[in-house]
């Protein structure tokens, strides 16, 4: 998956004309590990390429890559600075230039109810608190066959509420049956009576 922003181009007139649109820059990223699928015990390697599509360079930006649980970071291209499953680096963008930054991770234990991998990064411009720009990968894991299972292939445990209605619904029809039967037996006449 790729996000891109461009910054908008401002254009005025002055008293001489048209005044030229200035130098803007824009940004696109993206990332990956080459693969769709992972299990406990590999090892990868996520690659988010940073591009500016502007035609102004950025003097200075902050890129983080921030991973999901079931990821530990084992290293980090350029000196980046890693905590807590977050890694960040800052840097200069030359106009249509290219950047790009590498984490390693393991595949951890993860819970069995954990169906994904992720790994998202994001670009945050200076004096900005929301990233400008990101995009994410992200990764199956072997739960996504254990999850689906029960779905194809009932067992008890799934035909138990069927057994409990149709048990009440028998219920209803003997309770019906009683009640006819005495109502029944309720307006027969006697045996008394009909020997009068």
């Amino acid at each position: 998956m790729t996000g891109v922003i461009a910054l908008p181009v401002v254009t005025g007139h002055g008293h001489g004309g048209a005044t030229p649109a200035p130098k803007v820059p824009g940004l696109a990223i993206s990332i990956s590990d080459g693969r769709q699928n992972a299990r406990p015990g590999q090892v990868l390697t996520y690659t988010a390429s940073l591009h500016n599509t502007g035609t102004a360079a950025i003097p200075k930006l902050e890129v983080t890559e921030m991973l999901s649980a079931g990821l530990k970071v084992t290293g980090a291209s350029d000196q980046a600075a890693v905590k807590s499953g977050q890694v960040a680096w800052s840097t200069a963008l030359p106009a249509a230039g290219t950047r790009q930054f590498t984490v390693t991770a393991e595949v951890t234990k993860t819970p069995a109810q954990l169906l994904r991998l992720a790994a998202v990064a994001c670009v945050t411009l200076p004096g900005h608190r929301q990233p400008a720009v990101c995009a994410a990968h992200l990764d199956r894991l072997p739960a996504i066959a254990i999850a689906a299972a029960p779905a194809r292939r009932p067992g008890l445990a799934g035909s138990l509420p069927l057994v409990a209605a149709a048990l009440a619904l028998l219920a209803c029809c003997l309770l019906a049956l009683l009640l006819i039967w005495r109502r029944r037996l309720k307006h027969r006449p006697s045996f008394h009576a009909a020997a009068k």
